[in-house]
């Protein structure tokens, strides 16, 4: 009997540490599909590239990788925007369009010059 109310507590205080981490946000992604899309509107030529490495455009490619680190491009892009707050399509592709100026990894070439050639500007070669 006693095993049965241990089980029944412990039930119990587990549900409420995941209702109360629910209600806190701490179960929310933080996943900004409102970039992917953007990009792809920007440039719909590399649409199966992004649909290959979806946040790979702007974080590295690596497993495991924490979202927080960025390649080159999301530096940049970065940089010329606070990601947290835009959601305005407008704004995406006003950064997008000044990004494209920017140098790259590649020698000689901006972003705006790799995704001409059909690369992601986060790629190095």
């Amino acid at each position: 009997m006693q095993k049965v109310l241990k089980q029944g507590v412990v039930l119990a205080l587990g549900f409420a540490v995941a209702g109360a981490m629910l209600i806190a946000g701490l179960g929310k992604a933080q996943a900004r599909p409102n970039f992917p899309r953007a990009f792809v509107t920007q440039y719909p030529k590399l649409q199966a590239k992004v649909k290959t490495v979806k946040c790979g455009v702007c974080h590295p490619k690596k497993k495991n990788a924490k979202k927080k680190i960025r390649n080159n491009y999301g530096k940049a892009l970065a940089k010329v925007l606070d990601a947290k707050k835009v959601k305005d399509k407008k704004k995406l592709k006003a950064a997008f369009e000044k990004v494209e100026k920017m140098p790259s990894a590649t020698k000689d070439k901006t972003f705006g010059d790799l995704i001409k050639a059909g690369k992601l500007p986060g790629e190095t070669k």
